[in-house]
Formats: C-alpha cells, structure tokens, sequence
C-alpha cells in the first residue's frame, strides 16, 4: 500500500513539474516570439523608405541625383482576369513591355505552381498611375542613382548597389564614405488590420518618420576635374603609359578640386570601389627630394650655404655605390643645383647629416606613416621600416625605398605650398538637409612640421629649379610654379629594373600664396622613362587651365 501510494505521489508531483515547465516555456521562453506573431496577426508593419542625399559640386552643380521608377509583381490568385488579358493591357500602358520579359512571362502563364513573379521593368509615375487601375498587380518604387555628368568623377563618387539584405548601400568613394548620412533614416508604420488585412481607421496607429539622407556638397571643381580627366587620358596614350593618377589640392585648405585615374587596358576587370590615387602604394623617386631638403634647412643639419664638396664622384656604402640618373656627378654643388641637377649623390650627404632619428621623426609629422584620413572609402597605409641600415637611409633621401600613396606625397608636399603647416586632404565641404539646415564635417587638426624661413629657402630652391631645369622650355609663359620632377624604379620580386618605371611631377602655384598643389603619375611610359618628360608636360597643359579659372 505504501509503494502505490509513493508511486502515486512521485507521478502526481512529476506531472505537476512537467506542467509548471510547460507553462515556464510558453510564457516566459516563447513569449517574445509568440507576441510578435500576435501582432503580425492584429497589426502590419509598413516601411517608408527615405530618399537618399543628393551629391554636388563646389559650384552646387548635381553631380548625383535621385532617379524614380516603378517595378510590378503579379500574383495569380488576386488576377479578377484572365493572365493574357491582364500582360496585354500592361503592354498597352508600357509599349514592349512583353518583348522585353517574353521569356519569363511565358514561363510564368505555363506553370501553375508559379504564383508569383517580380518583373524587371520599370515603369514611369503616370504609368504607375495607370496600372493602380488593375487587380492583382503590386507595384512598389525603385530608387536608382543618376549622374548628370555621366561618368565625370565616378572614382570619387563610387556608386549605390543592393547588399546581401537587399537594401541599397554606398560602395566606394563619397557614397561609401559618408553612407550614414546620405541614406538617412527608415521610418516605420504599425497600424491595425482586419482579418482581411485591411487597415482599420477607427483604431490607433504608431509611426515613426523617416528622415530623407543629408545632400552632400563637395569641394569638386567640375570644370578642373573635367579637364583633369581629359588631359591624363591623352597624356596616358600619347605616352604609351600602362595608367596615369592626377590629385589637385588647395593649397590653404586642403580641399580637394580634382581626382582622377586612367589605365590604358580597358579590356582588364576594373573594382569600381577601387581609388587608385588613394589605394595604390608606390616609392615617390625624386620629388622627394625637396621634403628631405626641408627637413635638414628645419633641423639646421644645413644651411642655406650648404655645397657638397664630395660630389665630384659616386658615393660608395659597403657594397653598394650611388650615382645619378644620368651617370654624370656636380662638383660642388649648392643646394638649388642639386634639386636642379636631381643629385642623389648630393642628396644622401644631405640625408647623413640630418640622421635617420630626424630623418623618422619628420616622415611622422608629415604624415607619410598613416592614412591621410581622406573622406573616401579605400584608402591604404603606407607601410615604414623598422630596420634601416645606412644604404637604406642614404636611398629614401631620393625616394627609393619607402612607399606612399598619391594622396600621402600630395599632403606630405603641400606642406611646403602651406608655409610649413599639414592640412589634412578632405572632399566633402558641408551636408544640408531638406530643410536647408546645414552641418559641417569636423576639420582634421593641422600640425606645423617645418618654419616660415624654412619654407622660404625651400620655395626659392624649387623656383630656380622650375625656371633652370630640362622642364623649363616647357613651362607655360607668365605662371610662377615651384615644382619638382621624379623618376622610380619599380621594384619586382624585391630587385629593381629598368624596364618600368613611374614618372611624377609634383608642385604648387604660384610659389607665394599658392591656390593649388598638384601631382601627377605616369605608370610605365613607353615613349620616356623619365617624369620630366612625361609627368611633368601633362602638369604644365593642366596648370595653364587651372591658373585661368582660379
């Protein structure tokens, strides 16, 4: 009698745990999920999706726009008419509409199991209007980007496509970049349904709005951008170049006028998200020179007097011998001559005394071992040493050896065009939203790398250069420019060789109170090696039109 009664009672009390769990689960486990099915069932939620920003100009010019269009699905239980029917007085509305989708239509009208098809084709807001009118369609609005100027400026722009969500994101450029701000914010609808899923009107809804992206209004000069493009395009093919970069900067604020890029191989696979002026990483050559110069007359390792008196031959360091580009070696040069004379033997003297401490510590302040911290998406770090032996020293006082992006050299460079002062590149001037109210990006903090009287016997050095060198019958007539011409090797598999090179010009106009920086890149010039004879024409055609429109 006591074993039935125990087995009574551990039945009884396992029963009862069994319950409470059971009751535990569904109410308090289950319970989130089961709500919201609750409130799928009592309520339907609605998106209202913003429309995203615009982008511009510096002259306020559309550079991207919003495009608007219609897309149709059809669902065969709600047709109050027959299919064919229902595809021909679509086509009435849409002329070639079953044309364009004669494949999938037919596919759809032959197999029952299909219920449902989105199609493809978009449709204009007065069509929209006119297929409202016929049951069992649903519409929806489709938002694509649209660019006034076609193609002008499409690396710094980037472009708008469908994430793996389906929701259209930003890749590349200012549209990746700033992507927060131009989509803005969805908004959201609950409101009460019957059973049919109509809205009932008579019960309350909750809502909350959607805010349309901010416009975006960029320091991109239209005019000079087109011409940039224009003029890298014929330099690239008349050069028998593999690609060409040009990056324009102005000079006090860093705003950026123009960026463009062109590869001669149109047929290769390009990734459109892909800036080559701020992704590409490559060793400057000669126009490093003059930073170097300014670094050692800033640390006082030199003076304005300074002359190499060993450069009246090559220079040896262990097993390794410097000479100059042309084999040719400058007794007793000053310092105008060897940035004139492009010296490397000159300058590894210069780079010795000044230290390779000095030497690290101003390549930091000049920002050549970070990003710039551009506002557009991909850009590279530049990558430093951390062992450098004397020949190592001796050849990043003529560029070779380190490795810097487009954006990097023009920001490093421009800080001798800014009285000593680095100010950050930036592409975006301020946001203003659809009620006018503007906001502005926060500025990059500036950082006075070199002196005012520094800066001053740099400058008259690049002037006399500019005005004396090979470049010199070249430079257009009445324009003052204080630049430097280079050439680099382009190392493979860790050895250098002769059969490729990069040619860069870098400058400023004019050399006091310059309006802009500039730098251009040759990759691999068939027709010369050499960046003064093929960097540098396409700075000086593109100079003499930036000067009459600034």
């Amino acid at each position: 009698m006591k074993q039935r009664y125990k087995i009574i009672l551990i039945s009884f009390i396992s029963c009862f745990l069994a319950l409470i769990s059971r009751f535990f689960y569904w109410q308090v486990i289950k319970s989130p999920q089961l709500k919201t099915q609750a409130l799928s069932q009592i309520y339907k939620l609605e998106k209202e999706i913003p429309a995203r920003g615009d982008i511009y100009s510096s002259d306020k010019f559309p550079l991207v726009i919003n495009d608007y269009g219609y897309k149709i699905s059809i669902y065969k239980p709600n047709l109050t008419k027959e299919i064919d029917l229902v595809i021909n007085e679509i086509d009435s509305i849409h002329p070639n509409f079953i044309k364009d989708n004669e494949l999938v239509l037919n596919n759809f009208k032959n197999n029952q199991q299909l219920k449902w098809i989105d199609l493809n084709t978009i449709f204009s807001y007065s069509e929209k209007n006119l297929l409202k009118k016929i049951d069992g369609l649903s519409i929806s609005l489709v938002e694509n980007r649209y660019y006034p100027e076609n193609n002008l400026a499409k690396n710094i722009l980037g472009f708008v496509a469908h994430n793996s969500q389906g929701n259209n994101v930003g890749y590349g450029g200012i549209e990746a970049y700033y992507n927060k701000q131009l989509q803005g914010k969805t908004g959201f609808i609950w409101s009460p349904q019957d059973a049919t899923g109509k809205t009932i009107l008579t019960k309350k809804s909750w809502n909350s709005n959607s805010n349309n992206g901010l416009n975006v209004y960029s320091s991109i000069d239209r005019v000079i951008q087109s011409q940039a493009e224009k003029i890298l395009q014929q330099g690239v093919q008349d050069y028998q170049a593999d690609s060409g970069m040009i990056t324009i900067m102005e000079s006090k604020t860093g705003r950026i006028l123009a960026m463009t890029s062109v590869s001669a191989t149109t047929s290769a696979t390009v990734d459109p998200s892909r800036n080559p002026n701020i992704a590409n990483l490559f060793e400057p050559g000669s126009i490093f020179k003059p930073l170097v110069v300014a670094m050692a007359l800033d640390k006082k390792s030199i003076d304005q007097d300074y002359i190499c008196t060993q450069c009246g031959q090559t220079r040896s360091i262990g097993s390794f011998t410097i000479n100059n580009w042309d084999n040719t070696t400058h007794p007793n040069s000053n310092l105008k001559d060897i940035i004139k004379n492009s010296d490397n033997i000159g300058m590894s003297y210069i780079i010795s005394q000044l230290g390779l401490k000095n030497f690290l510590d101003y390549h930091q302040k000049l920002g050549l071992t970070k990003k710039t911290g551009i506002d557009l998406q991909g850009e590279a770090k530049p990558t430093i040493k951390t062992n450098w032996p004397e020949i190592d020293l001796a050849t990043a006082s003529f560029g070779q050896g380190i490795v810097v992006s487009q954006i990097n050299m023009l920001q490093a460079f421009n800080t001798i065009a800014n009285n000593g002062v680095l100010v950050p590149p930036k592409v975006v001037d301020y946001f203003k939203n659809d009620l006018d109210q503007i906001t502005y990006p926060k500025p990059p903090p500036t950082v006075e790398v070199f002196s005012p009287d520094s800066i001053k016997l740099i400058k008259s050095i690049l002037k006399y250069a500019v005005e004396n060198s090979v470049v010199a019958s070249i430079k257009p007539k009445n324009i003052e420019i204080c630049g430097k011409s280079g050439t680099a090797q382009v190392a493979v598999k860790g050895n250098y060789t002769d059969s490729s090179t990069i040619g860069s010009y870098i400058g400023f106009s004019p050399c006091d109170n310059p309006k802009y920086t500039m730098v251009v890149t040759i990759n691999n010039p068939k027709s010369s090696a050499w960046g003064s004879s093929t960097a540098a024409p396409i700075w000086f055609e593109l100079a003499a039109k930036i000067n009459f429109l600034l």
